[in-house]
């Protein structure tokens, strides 16, 4: 069917509401029906049950006695999504079920010459499910409506929906099928001409837009910046964040006379591992190995990647006594049968104190010295 825009002369108030509040909209919404129901009309509301709820509360602040109206037939409430599903055919709405059910609402709504508001969020909800075709068709069908019954209508759609420039062609026609654009802040009913307020309309959907592009960049330097400090691999800290940890906790432990212990792990014999089973295996032997390291560590440590098969670990504030048993459950921690790929590789561990350290590199060099003792142990069966 040859959809009509309400540019074009269709003979009835068609409003629309472009709102970035709830606030916003229960005021419009109330101001509109409110008013029907005050001087005996009858007002109609399709709305979710959340709205449904706020509008009542807002309308009964206004002194309007929505159950009395109710029961004389002049307040009519239904649910958006049900009256939706009774006209919509294989996923677009059926302009005869439209006619048929909306028009025979309408008509027992206007007994006794009662004149007739509705507010709708039908096409509001299609367009949220990313139906924006069938809330265009839909608006087209209330316009085609009113050339034979007489009513006022509102829609309303939150400016969120309209957020990607790919909306803003979209977004003009929606204006062109309403008699009357309310921006989304600031305009009442009333406020300027029809033509000022669809100009203020689409300004406010091209801000609404920059901002949704503002707010994607914001949150991708976030993600960007994030992974500047994480290992990629093994989802641990890599040498950068480290690097800066184990500076300040150093700065601290100096300061406040607490000891923290600087940690390196290195896998033995991995270059070897590596070559035999190839880079994959390596790849998922060394997350394995992450997750031992977390497994071992308390949700304060600092855990790092600082090389190919070498690993961080800060241990904050705390005995040596916690370095050494880091270094049991680490051990224990390989050997569960959930990390298979570690049953091949050991461990040498090395640690340093930061308080007794003239520097945090001077810490950290004592901890790589201290883990390549550990692996001379191991291979001569010291350890």
């Amino acid at each position: 069917m040859e959809g009509s825009s309400a540019g074009e002369g269709c003979g009835h108030d068609h409003l629309v509401e472009f709102y970035e509040t709830e606030e916003f909209l229960v005021d419009t919404v109330s101001g509109f029906v409110g008013p029907a129901l005050h001087d005996g009309d009858t007002a109609i509301v399709v709305a979710t049950a959340a709205h449904r709820r706020a509008f009542d509360a807002a309308l009964g602040a206004s002194v309007v006695d929505v159950d009395a109206a109710a029961a004389a037939g002049r307040y009519l409430v239904f649910d958006a999504a049900e009256l939706l599903a009774r006209f919509m055919v294989a996923g677009t709405p059926d302009a005869t079920r439209f006619f048929d059910m909306i028009g025979g609402v309408i008509e027992r709504a206007a007994v006794g010459g009662r004149r007739v508001r509705i507010y709708g969020e039908m096409v509001a909800l299609l367009w949220d499910a990313g139906d924006v075709a069938s809330a265009i068709a839909l608006e087209d069908l209330w316009n085609d409506l009113a050339a034979s019954q007489e009513f006022a209508l509102l829609c309303a759609y939150p400016m969120r929906a309209f957020e990607g420039e790919e909306s803003s062609a979209a977004f003009k026609r929606i204006c062109e099928q309403h008699s009357t654009v309310i921006p989304s802040e600031g305009y009442s009913l009333l406020d300027g001409n029809g033509e000022q307020q669809r100009a203020v309309a689409r300004l406010q959907q091209e801000m609404t837009a920059l901002r949704a592009d503002v707010s994607r960049i914001r949150a991708e330097q976030e993600v960007l910046a994030e992974l500047a400090f994480v290992d990629a691999l093994t989802g641990l800290a890599n040498r950068r964040a480290f690097d800066r940890h184990l500076e300040r906790e150093w700065a601290l432990s100096r300061r406040d006379g607490i000891d923290s212990f600087v940690l390196v792990a290195d896998l033995d014999n991995f270059k070897e591992y590596n070559d035999r089973y190839g880079h994959a295996a390596g790849d998922e032997a060394l997350r394995q190995f992450a997750e031992a390291l977390n497994a071992a560590g308390r949700s304060t440590d600092v855990l790092a990647r600082i090389g190919g098969d070498e690993f961080g670990i800060l241990l904050v504030r705390c005995r040596e006594t916690a370095a050494y048993g880091f270094k049991a459950r680490v051990r224990e921690a390989m050997a569960d049968a959930t990390r298979p790929g570690l049953a091949q590789l050991d461990v040498s561990l090395g640690h340093a104190s930061l308080q007794r350290s003239t520097s945090a590199a001077r810490a950290l060099a004592r901890a790589d010295m201290a883990m390549f003792a550990d692996k001379r142990a191991t291979r001569f069966g010291e350890r």
